[in-house]
């Protein structure tokens, strides 16, 4: 069963982003120049992912082709998101998407949470 998005209410009645413990995390360490992928499963349609890269890395992921790394100084149109390892990066995906990961370091420890936000 996938963890539901459920943002908690602090004391004055706001929401706030603490969601549980995701049922659906997945973690990798990731080699230099090798993509490695995910599929989001197919139980839910629309999900919330989260992103964690150890500090020390970075990673390009990529939601509609295989991530790439910027390649020379000129700006080129990319379909690659840098996800640095001192933020956490959050994204909508659905069902069967094929969500790409690559890391230019040596190595980068990566954790995908998913949160389930859409029901049929």
């Amino acid at each position: 069963m996938p963890t539901k998005l459920n943002f908690a209410r602090d004391v004055q009645g706001y929401n706030a982003e603490a969601p549980p413990f995701s049922t659906n995390t997945y973690s990798a360490t990731l080699a230099a120049g090798t993509a490695s992928s995910i599929t989001i499963p197919g139980d839910v349609p629309v999900w919330y992912m989260t992103v964690k890269v150890q500090p020390t890395g970075w990673v390009w992921i990529s939601r509609t082709a295989a991530a790439s790394v910027p390649a020379g100084g000129t700006f080129a149109a990319n379909s690659a998101e840098m996800a640095p390892g001192t933020l956490e990066f959050r994204r909508t995906v659905y069902m069967g998407d094929v969500i790409s990961f690559l890391s230019p370091n040596t190595t980068a420890d990566v954790e995908v949470s998913l949160f389930a936000v859409g029901y049929s």
